[in-house]
């Protein structure tokens, strides 16, 4: 039995990117995460505590679009797992980032990291 949370969709607007130029203006990354728990068996109490606020987790992943400094992705998407992983004591994340338009021929292209 397990237990998983998941946030689908997250809007996250930042600065990323290989080139200056990319890197020079604001862009909307889209996020998913979810969050298998450690806690495997069946929620008997209406509490908060048994399971993670998923404000929390946005309030993380908003944080560190905002101070990053990334070119990569990928490096985006290890500290954002790194720092969920420092927070709560979960079993496994699965993360993906999509950034849309940056080949003409996708709508999206990014990256999935599982921990």
């Amino acid at each position: 039995m397990s237990n998983c949370i998941f946030l689908h969709g997250i809007s996250l607007k930042t600065k990323i990117g290989v080139t200056n130029e990319e890197r020079s203006i604001e862009q909307t990354l889209r996020l998913d995460i979810d969050i298998e728990l450690i806690k495997g068996s069946i929620f008997e109490k209406d509490d908060l505590s048994e399971t993670i606020d998923y404000a929390e987790i946005e309030n993380i992943i908003q944080a560190i679009g905002t101070h990053h400094r990334y070119k990569l992705l990928e490096s985006l998407a290890e500290e954002i797992a790194d720092e969920i992983k420092k927070k709560f004591n979960i079993k496994n994340i699965t993360l993906k980032i999509a950034k849309p338009k940056i080949i003409e021929s996708t709508d999206f292209v990014g990256v999935i990291l599982e921990r």
